[in-house]
């Protein structure tokens, strides 16, 4: 019998319902649900079910478990077309067929290649013509039933066909228990001959127990949407998105964009990495005899089922260690979260908020233009107020376009030295485009988590992600190595009392970027080298070095804490380092914008 190829959209999978023939040369598959409505108007719609299938009736045992495994061409002989169709031979042996002339009459043997014998349409002067769901069914069936809408009667013997086999609504209640009934006549546990034949190929389903599940309310369809179809094994599963949004980014992680949903939340199975698209897949091994447990979904609510692959000699390339989620100080780099839960961050952010509490309280000890007896707090409460302000005036234009020229593209610099223009460049422009990168990702990720570009923005190993992040951090260590050149050149003609190039800032940058393409290097070789990692092209490349490297997944993680740390070491010294001019500096240019247009 046909099979109806699947209908998807976001929330289920209508599935086995319809029913196509391709007509393009392949095979034309077999479902083992009929629409019954399409079948009626087609050309076999008033020819028993038993004319075509005459040996069920003779079966002992159906449906038997030992034919859902063959192909279609297993169970097909041309004889039965034949019995009806007797002149088909006879044309093809004049070398035509269809009123067309053929040139090799052989490949016309296999007749379901182009013809769905349940929703052929009639031809000739009796054709109806396909069917169409929106349309009054007496308009199309009034070739044979004058302004009737409703389907004949079928016999006792056919009923008892479409008891089964018959398509039904998967959203209907009733739908969802008929397709149930049909998929436990092989998997459940009653003690038929069938499940006795199934139940020594794979565990059975106890029924009771199913019931309890998460998913027990669902068509299982949804999930198997090939399931009723022969080459039973070889049916692909559902997607776990076309019901579930993605986890957000501080719960998955970018690196579990790789990950199958199955891995994590299923019971009793065994995360494997597909050696073809080195996805972490899943597998279980089939304790025959036992209960099969495998729809009973597992909720992750603590690092238990984070050590199914991160342990010591793991075989996917996972870290051995569990790492916290990118925090708030990734930000500028990565798409990371608003977290500040892990202690590294906690502390960089303690030292680095008292840090600038210290510069503002310097700051204030000036006064405000024209109003010099203010107190510290008066102070505060002005500014803040006049911050207010603004931003609901027309000065906000003038801050804006203070931030676009002056800061974000450094006009005032460019005008002072095009050398320096170009360093500080190389350093800061990357760190801004890899800072909206990730935050676009990150938010789109909370926000429109079913959106395919959100995750290919997230996705290191996605071409276009993986060649930016690599160019970026070349940039930035390109940057830095012209300002020490810089800066070496410059110290013995540079005027005594002047503050001296800050070499500790700098060097915690190139650390954190030469630490992190190291990290990137280690991942692409644990990974065993995507799809996509080779536009990291030095990332790739320095995973060339790690290929025959044992232990990666217990060095990555101590390598990514020191990667944190040199961030939080960073960000610490930041208020109290040379460097301080990325703070101040936005804050008086939109001051400067608004005081010198007033």
């Amino acid at each position: 019998m046909p099979r109806g190829d699947t209908v998807i959209n976001r929330i289920t999978i209508v599935a086995l319902s319809l029913a196509s023939i391709t007509l393009s040369g392949v095979e034309a598959k077999a479902s083992w649900l009929v629409d019954s409505k399409k079948f009626h108007i087609s050309a076999h719609g008033q020819t028993s079910c038993q004319d075509c299938h005459e040996d069920i009736a003779e079966k002992t045992l159906h449906p038997n478990p030992g034919d859902v495994n063959k192909e279609l061409t297993d169970l097909f002989s041309a004889d039965q077309c034949l019995s009806c169709h007797d002149d088909i031979m006879d044309d093809l042996d004049q070398g035509l067929h269809g009123a067309k002339k053929v040139k090799d009459p052989k490949k016309y043997g296999y007749c379901l290649q182009c013809h769905n014998p349940h929703y052929q349409p009639r031809l000739g002067e009796n054709r109806i013509g396909r069917f169409h769901p929106t349309k009054p069914r007496h308009e199309q069936c009034g070739a044979c039933h004058e302004q009737r809408s409703a389907l004949p009667a079928l016999s006792p013997e056919d009923e008892a066909c479409m008891k089964c086999h018959r398509s039904v609504d998967p959203e209907d209640l009733r739908g969802k228990e008929r397709i149930a009934e049909l998929c436990f006549l092989c998997h459940g546990q009653t003690g038929t001959q069938a499940q006795k034949m199934t139940g020594k190929v794979v565990p059975l389903i106890n029924q009771k127990e199913y019931q309890s599940t998460p998913h027990a309310g669902i068509t299982c369809t949804v999930c198997h949407p090939q399931s009723a179809q022969f080459n039973h094994t070889g049916q692909r599963l559902g997607d776990c998105h076309q019901c579930h949004l993605p986890h957000d980014e501080k719960v998955s992680r970018d690196v579990h964009a790789g990950v199958a949903c199955e891995a994590c939340h299923l019971k009793g199975i065994e995360p494997v990495r597909d050696p073809q698209s080195k996805v972490v897949i899943w597998k279980k091994e089939p304790k025959v005899g036992k209960t099969s447990t495998v729809h009973q979904m597992l909720r992750i609510n603590d690092g238990v089922l984070c050590q199914r692959c991160h342990f010591r000699g793991n075989q996917i390339g996972a870290v051995s260690i569990i790492l916290p989620a990118k925090s708030i100080l990734c930000m500028p780099c990565h798409a990371g979260t608003f977290s500040v839960g892990d202690t590294i961050t906690i502390l960089a952010l303690i030292v680095f908020l008292a840090g600038v509490v210290l510069t503002v309280s310097v700051l204030l000890t000036g006064s405000l233009r024209g109003q010099s007896d203010l107190n510290f707090f008066h102070k505060i409460r002005k500014i803040l107020w006049t911050s207010v302000i603004t931003l609901f005036s027309r000065k906000m234009f003038l801050i804006i376009k203070a931030m676009i020229l002056d800061v974000l593209f450094q006009r005032r610099l460019y005008r002072q030295s095009q050398t320096r223009w170009l360093i500080h460049s190389l350093i800061f422009l990357p760190l801004v485009l890899r800072f909206f990168w990730g935050f676009l990702a990150l938010i789109g990720s909370l926000c429109k988590p079913e959106c395919s570009s959100v995750w290919a923005m997230l996705d290191k190993n996605y071409p276009a992600t993986a060649f930016l992040f690599d160019v970026t951090g070349i940039m930035i260590i390109l940057g830095v190595i012209l300002a020490f050149i810089r800066g070496g050149l410059r110290q013995p003609s540079q005027l005594p009392g002047l503050p001296r190039q800050d070499r500790v800032a700098l060097s915690l940058i190139a650390g954190i970027i030469v630490v992190g393409f190291i990290l990137e290097g280690m991942r692409v070789s644990m990974t065993g080298h995507p799809h996509g990692a080779g536009y990291a092209f030095l990332g790739y490349r320095i995973s060339m070095l790690f290929t025959e490297t044992r232990g990666l997944t217990e060095a990555y993680g101590y390598l990514w804490y020191i990667h944190a740390i040199l961030t939080g070491v960073f960000v610490a010294y930041l208020p109290f380092s040379r460097l301080l001019h990325i703070i101040v500096a936005p804050v008086v240019l939109a001051i400067n914008a608004v005081y010198e247009h007033d």
